[in-house]
């Protein structure tokens, strides 16, 4: 082979790559404009829909397989799912996108993973999830006021708790 017809496959080769590329961009921001303005209209269903398309498609098995899922889906299926009242189901979602390399993402599904703990009453899974939020962003005022309450509901609980023993006590001595 000639070293111009190398070049030439070469070149043919990146231009084919920097084209998938750029269309894999464009359709993973057309599909984040697409489930932004189903969850503003309020259609959950509909938003879900398109995310749980994007799972079955071919591209999207093979980077799970590759173990390079997108975090966007995750995230996104995450918030659908906590809008639609399947919390147990977010929270696995916010936790597989809690894994990416992206700052903004891991902060965002730690932050809506500790909300759906607090939600639940579980206050120190809750402080430890908005403590995580604050290793990343120590100005998230947010994560700082909720962090602040987890605190004082579990300060809550247990002075409820230790007064309800200490009546059970009472009982039991007389």
């Amino acid at each position: 082979m000639s070293n111009s017809l190398i070049v030439k496959i070469s070149f043919l080769v990146i231009a084919i790559i920097l084209i998938a590329c750029g269309r894999g961009y464009w359709s993973q921001c057309r599909l984040a404009e697409n489930v932004k303005k189903d969850v503003a209209m309020g259609r959950y269903n509909k938003a879900f829909e398109a995310l749980e398309g994007v799972k079955g498609s071919a591209l999207y098995r093979i980077s799970k397989y590759l173990d390079r899922e997108d975090p966007y889906v995750a995230y996104n299926t995450g918030v659908v799912l906590m809008l639609m009242g399947d919390t147990k189901k977010a929270g696995a979602e916010f936790k597989q996108a809690a894994r990416t390399d992206n700052e903004e993402i891991k902060e965002n599904a730690i932050y809506n993973r500790a909300n759906i703990m607090a939600t639940n009453m579980d206050f120190i899974t809750a402080a430890e999830e908005y403590s995580k939020v604050l290793m990343i962003d120590p100005d998230d005022f947010d994560a700082k006021k909720n962090l602040e309450r987890m605190r004082r509901g579990q300060r809550q609980l247990s002075t409820l708790f230790s007064q309800v023993k200490q009546e059970r006590e009472e009982r039991i001595q007389s």
